[in-house]
Protein backbone atom coordinates (compact mmCIF):
# COMPACT_ATOMS: atom_id res chain seq x y z
CA UNK A 1 0.00 0.00 0.00
CA UNK A 2 1.37 3.40 -0.97
CA UNK A 3 1.69 5.98 1.78
CA UNK A 4 1.02 8.69 -0.83
CA UNK A 5 -2.70 7.89 -0.51
CA UNK A 6 -2.59 9.08 3.10
CA UNK A 7 -1.51 12.69 3.49
CA UNK A 8 0.57 13.42 6.57
CA UNK A 9 -1.46 14.34 9.64
CA UNK A 10 -1.58 18.04 10.35
CA UNK A 11 0.47 19.06 13.37
CA UNK A 12 -2.16 19.76 16.03
CA UNK A 13 0.09 22.24 17.84
CA UNK A 14 -0.91 25.90 17.43
CA UNK A 15 1.88 28.41 17.95
CA UNK A 16 1.50 32.10 18.71
CA UNK A 17 4.47 34.41 19.00
CA UNK A 18 5.60 37.99 18.88
CA UNK A 19 9.14 39.38 18.83
CA UNK A 20 10.36 42.85 19.68
CA UNK A 21 13.76 44.50 19.74
CA UNK A 22 14.31 46.00 23.18
CA UNK A 23 17.09 48.53 23.67
CA UNK A 24 18.32 46.88 26.86
CA UNK A 25 20.77 44.10 27.53
CA UNK A 26 19.68 40.54 28.32
CA UNK A 27 21.13 41.12 31.82
CA UNK A 28 18.62 43.93 32.40
CA UNK A 29 15.63 42.09 30.86
CA UNK A 30 16.19 38.67 32.45
CA UNK A 31 15.22 39.45 36.09
CA UNK A 32 11.75 40.60 34.98
CA UNK A 33 11.23 37.44 32.92
CA UNK A 34 12.73 34.92 35.35
CA UNK A 35 10.95 36.16 38.50
CA UNK A 36 7.27 35.22 38.13
CA UNK A 37 6.37 37.64 40.95
CA UNK A 38 7.51 40.47 38.64
CA UNK A 39 5.36 39.40 35.67
CA UNK A 40 2.53 41.79 36.63
CA UNK A 41 4.96 44.65 35.94
CA UNK A 42 5.06 43.80 32.23
CA UNK A 43 2.81 40.85 31.26
CA UNK A 44 -0.65 42.30 30.64
CA UNK A 45 -2.43 39.03 31.51
CA UNK A 46 -0.85 38.87 34.99
CA UNK A 47 -2.44 40.71 37.89
CA UNK A 48 -0.55 38.77 40.54
CA UNK A 49 1.89 35.87 40.57
CA UNK A 50 3.54 33.70 43.17
CA UNK A 51 6.12 30.96 43.51
CA UNK A 52 4.52 27.81 44.94
CA UNK A 53 7.74 25.82 45.39
CA UNK A 54 11.23 25.34 44.08
CA UNK A 55 13.70 27.40 42.14
CA UNK A 56 14.98 27.15 38.58
CA UNK A 57 13.93 24.10 36.57
CA UNK A 58 11.04 22.44 38.38
CA UNK A 59 9.85 25.67 40.01
CA UNK A 60 6.08 25.64 40.46
CA UNK A 61 4.35 28.98 40.02
CA UNK A 62 0.87 30.47 39.81
CA UNK A 63 -0.35 33.46 37.81
CA UNK A 64 -3.64 35.22 38.56
CA UNK A 65 -5.45 37.37 36.01
CA UNK A 66 -8.66 37.91 34.06
CA UNK A 67 -9.69 36.67 30.63
CA UNK A 68 -12.97 37.20 28.83
CA UNK A 69 -14.44 38.78 31.98
CA UNK A 70 -13.54 35.88 34.28
CA UNK A 71 -10.97 35.47 37.05
CA UNK A 72 -8.22 33.08 35.94
CA UNK A 73 -5.39 31.15 37.54
CA UNK A 74 -2.68 29.24 35.73
CA UNK A 75 -0.40 26.85 37.62
CA UNK A 76 2.75 26.06 35.71
CA UNK A 77 6.14 24.44 36.13
CA UNK A 78 9.43 25.69 34.69
CA UNK A 79 10.74 23.01 32.33
CA UNK A 80 13.71 24.79 30.78
CA UNK A 81 15.82 27.70 31.98
CA UNK A 82 18.95 29.25 30.54
CA UNK A 83 19.74 32.47 32.45
CA UNK A 84 19.52 35.58 30.28
CA UNK A 85 18.36 33.48 27.29
CA UNK A 86 15.31 31.26 27.87
CA UNK A 87 12.50 30.58 30.31
CA UNK A 88 10.01 27.86 29.30
CA UNK A 89 7.08 26.69 31.40
CA UNK A 90 4.29 24.15 31.00
CA UNK A 91 0.74 24.79 32.15
CA UNK A 92 -0.14 22.18 34.77
CA UNK A 93 -3.65 23.33 35.68
CA UNK A 94 -5.89 26.21 34.71
CA UNK A 95 -8.87 27.58 36.62
CA UNK A 96 -11.64 29.97 35.57
CA UNK A 97 -13.66 31.59 38.36
CA UNK A 98 -12.03 29.17 40.81
CA UNK A 99 -13.08 26.01 38.94
CA UNK A 100 -10.88 23.79 36.79
CA UNK A 101 -11.31 25.07 33.25
CA UNK A 102 -9.41 26.13 30.16
CA UNK A 103 -7.84 29.58 30.07
CA UNK A 104 -6.00 29.12 26.76
CA UNK A 105 -8.36 26.56 25.14
CA UNK A 106 -5.77 23.79 25.03
CA UNK A 107 -5.29 20.24 26.23
CA UNK A 108 -1.57 21.00 26.65
CA UNK A 109 0.10 24.42 26.69
CA UNK A 110 3.72 25.48 26.94
CA UNK A 111 4.98 29.05 26.88
CA UNK A 112 8.41 30.60 26.71
CA UNK A 113 10.29 33.85 26.57
CA UNK A 114 13.57 33.89 24.67
CA UNK A 115 16.13 36.69 24.83
CA UNK A 116 18.83 36.98 22.16
CA UNK A 117 21.54 39.67 22.13
CA UNK A 118 20.99 41.98 19.16
CA UNK A 119 23.25 44.94 18.55
CA UNK A 120 22.27 47.66 21.01
CA UNK A 121 19.87 45.46 22.93
CA UNK A 122 18.04 42.17 22.59
CA UNK A 123 15.39 40.43 20.55
CA UNK A 124 12.74 39.19 22.95
CA UNK A 125 10.21 36.61 21.80
CA UNK A 126 7.11 35.53 23.69
CA UNK A 127 5.77 32.22 22.36
CA UNK A 128 2.79 30.02 23.30
CA UNK A 129 2.49 26.48 21.93
CA UNK A 130 -0.92 24.94 22.47
CA UNK A 131 -2.30 21.52 21.56
CA UNK A 132 -6.07 21.96 21.25
CA UNK A 133 -7.16 18.38 21.94
CA UNK A 134 -10.78 19.01 20.89
CA UNK A 135 -12.58 20.41 17.86
CA UNK A 136 -13.97 23.28 19.94
CA UNK A 137 -10.48 24.21 21.17
CA UNK A 138 -9.13 23.90 17.61
CA UNK A 139 -11.77 26.38 16.44
CA UNK A 140 -11.03 28.74 19.33
CA UNK A 141 -7.25 28.63 18.79
CA UNK A 142 -7.52 28.90 15.00
CA UNK A 143 -10.30 31.45 14.56
CA UNK A 144 -10.96 33.43 17.73
CA UNK A 145 -7.71 33.46 19.73
CA UNK A 146 -4.99 34.69 17.33
CA UNK A 147 -5.99 38.36 17.47
CA UNK A 148 -6.35 38.69 21.25
CA UNK A 149 -3.26 36.57 21.95
CA UNK A 150 -1.17 38.57 19.47
CA UNK A 151 -2.33 41.89 20.95
CA UNK A 152 -1.60 40.64 24.47
CA UNK A 153 1.94 39.58 23.53
CA UNK A 154 2.60 42.86 21.68
CA UNK A 155 1.37 44.96 24.60
CA UNK A 156 3.39 42.85 27.05
CA UNK A 157 6.60 43.24 25.07
CA UNK A 158 5.95 46.99 24.76
CA UNK A 159 5.59 47.21 28.56
CA UNK A 160 8.77 45.17 29.03
CA UNK A 161 10.58 47.56 26.67
CA UNK A 162 9.28 50.64 28.50
CA UNK A 163 10.44 49.30 31.87
CA UNK A 164 13.88 48.12 30.74
CA UNK A 165 14.77 50.89 28.29
CA UNK A 166 14.32 53.70 30.82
Amino acid sequence: MSTAAFPPAEDPMKTFQRTRHIAASPEVIWPLVDDVTRWPEWFVEAERAEILSGDGIGRKQRMFGHARGHATEIDSVVIEREPERLLRWRHEQERVDGKVGSVVFAKEATAEVTIAPDGTGALVTYRLMAEPGTLVNTFMLTVLAPGPIGRSFEASLARLAKITES
